[in-house]
């Protein structure tokens, strides 16, 4: 049961983007201006298809990106930003509106990650200036939900390492074999004064873009830091080699239905940026530097 509500909320959270799968090739909508055909594609889960992730009381990231008007996700001719605004439906009261930076790594989607704090648990609905339609979101309270959240300490647990794998198969699945950051377990770093980040992540059994670019910007963000904080990648799951698809316990620890994540905790364990769906460079910098 677990393990299927994982895959159904993993499918339709990273690979369902209106239809969209990581196997299409993707092209622009051909008039670079003509905006009012676009529409906005959630690149997260909305609480609809799948289970809800944003909660109220404290800033929700929520990255989207442009659909073409035939249903496809928009990755040539994408704008610098777009104006977003974010209604509460039960209230008709606006509580976000202001320009999204694009984001992403060259030849990846553009994404653009909407950050607005909900005041309460409940339906709201993105609207983006010049866009046709809406698109609809969930919000519940913390207490509704087992995802780590900002301020809250990280869970102590191990994680796989190259000297002991925990009966993960393999301990990385990276193309090009084992990453560098399997040299510590989490809770070896928790307990230590020096900061910690951790990516849960699946690259070769994630079927969107977002999973292989996520650890290759913390492998070189890692060699950038020289020390200065642990940076840990765990995979999802236990032996996808064998189709055995059973969840790698740190999956259960941090709440997660979904992958790739990145939680960032201070020298006391203590949360302090956390990045869900997708990432670039430029956001991977700024959520480590909060506790650098």
């Amino acid at each position: 049961m677990v393990i299927n509500k994982f895959l159904l909320s993993r499918r339709h959270a990273l690979i369902s983007i209106a239809g969209f799968t990581g196997g299409l090739i993707l092209t622009s909508c051909g008039n670079e201006q003509d905006y009012e055909t676009l529409s906005l594609g959630a690149r997260f889960a909305d609480g609809y298809p799948s289970s809800p992730v944003l909660t109220s009381g404290s800033p929700q990231r929520a990255p989207y990106v442009l659909m073409s008007e035939e249903g496809w996700p928009l990755s040539e001719g994408v704008p610098d930003s777009i104006e977003l605004f974010v209604t509460e439906i039960s209230s008709e009261e606006t509580i976000f509106e202001g320009k999204v930076p694009r984001r992403g790594e060259p030849g990846v989607i553009p994404y653009f990650p909407l950050i607005f704090n909900p005041p309460r648990s409940g339906e709201y609905k993105v609207e983006g200036k010049g866009l046709k339609g809406h698109h609809q979101i969930r919000v519940i309270d913390p207490s509704e939900i087992q995802l780590i959240q900002i301020g809250q300490k990280m869970p102590s647990i191990q994680t796989p390492t190259m000297e002991n794998n925990l009966e993960i198969n393999p301990i990385c699945t990276k193309s090009s074999g084992p990453c560098s950051l399997h040299t510590k377990s989490l809770d070896e770093s928790l307990s230590s004064s020096t900061p910690t980040a951790l990516l849960v992540s699946t690259p070769r059994f994630c079927q969107t873009d977002v999973c292989g670019p996520a650890l290759d910007i913390l492998i070189k963000q890692s060699e950038l830091l020289d020390g200065k904080l642990s940076i840990i990648h765990a995979e999802v799951f236990k032996e996808p080699e064998k189709q055995n698809f059973s969840l790698a316990p740190v999956v259960g620890a941090f709440g997660l239905t979904f992958e790739p994540s990145l939680i960032v905790a201070n020298s006391e364990g203590v949360v302090t940026s956390i990045l869900h769906f997708a990432m670039d460079t430029e956001e991977v910098s700024e959520a480590l530097s909060t506790v650098i």
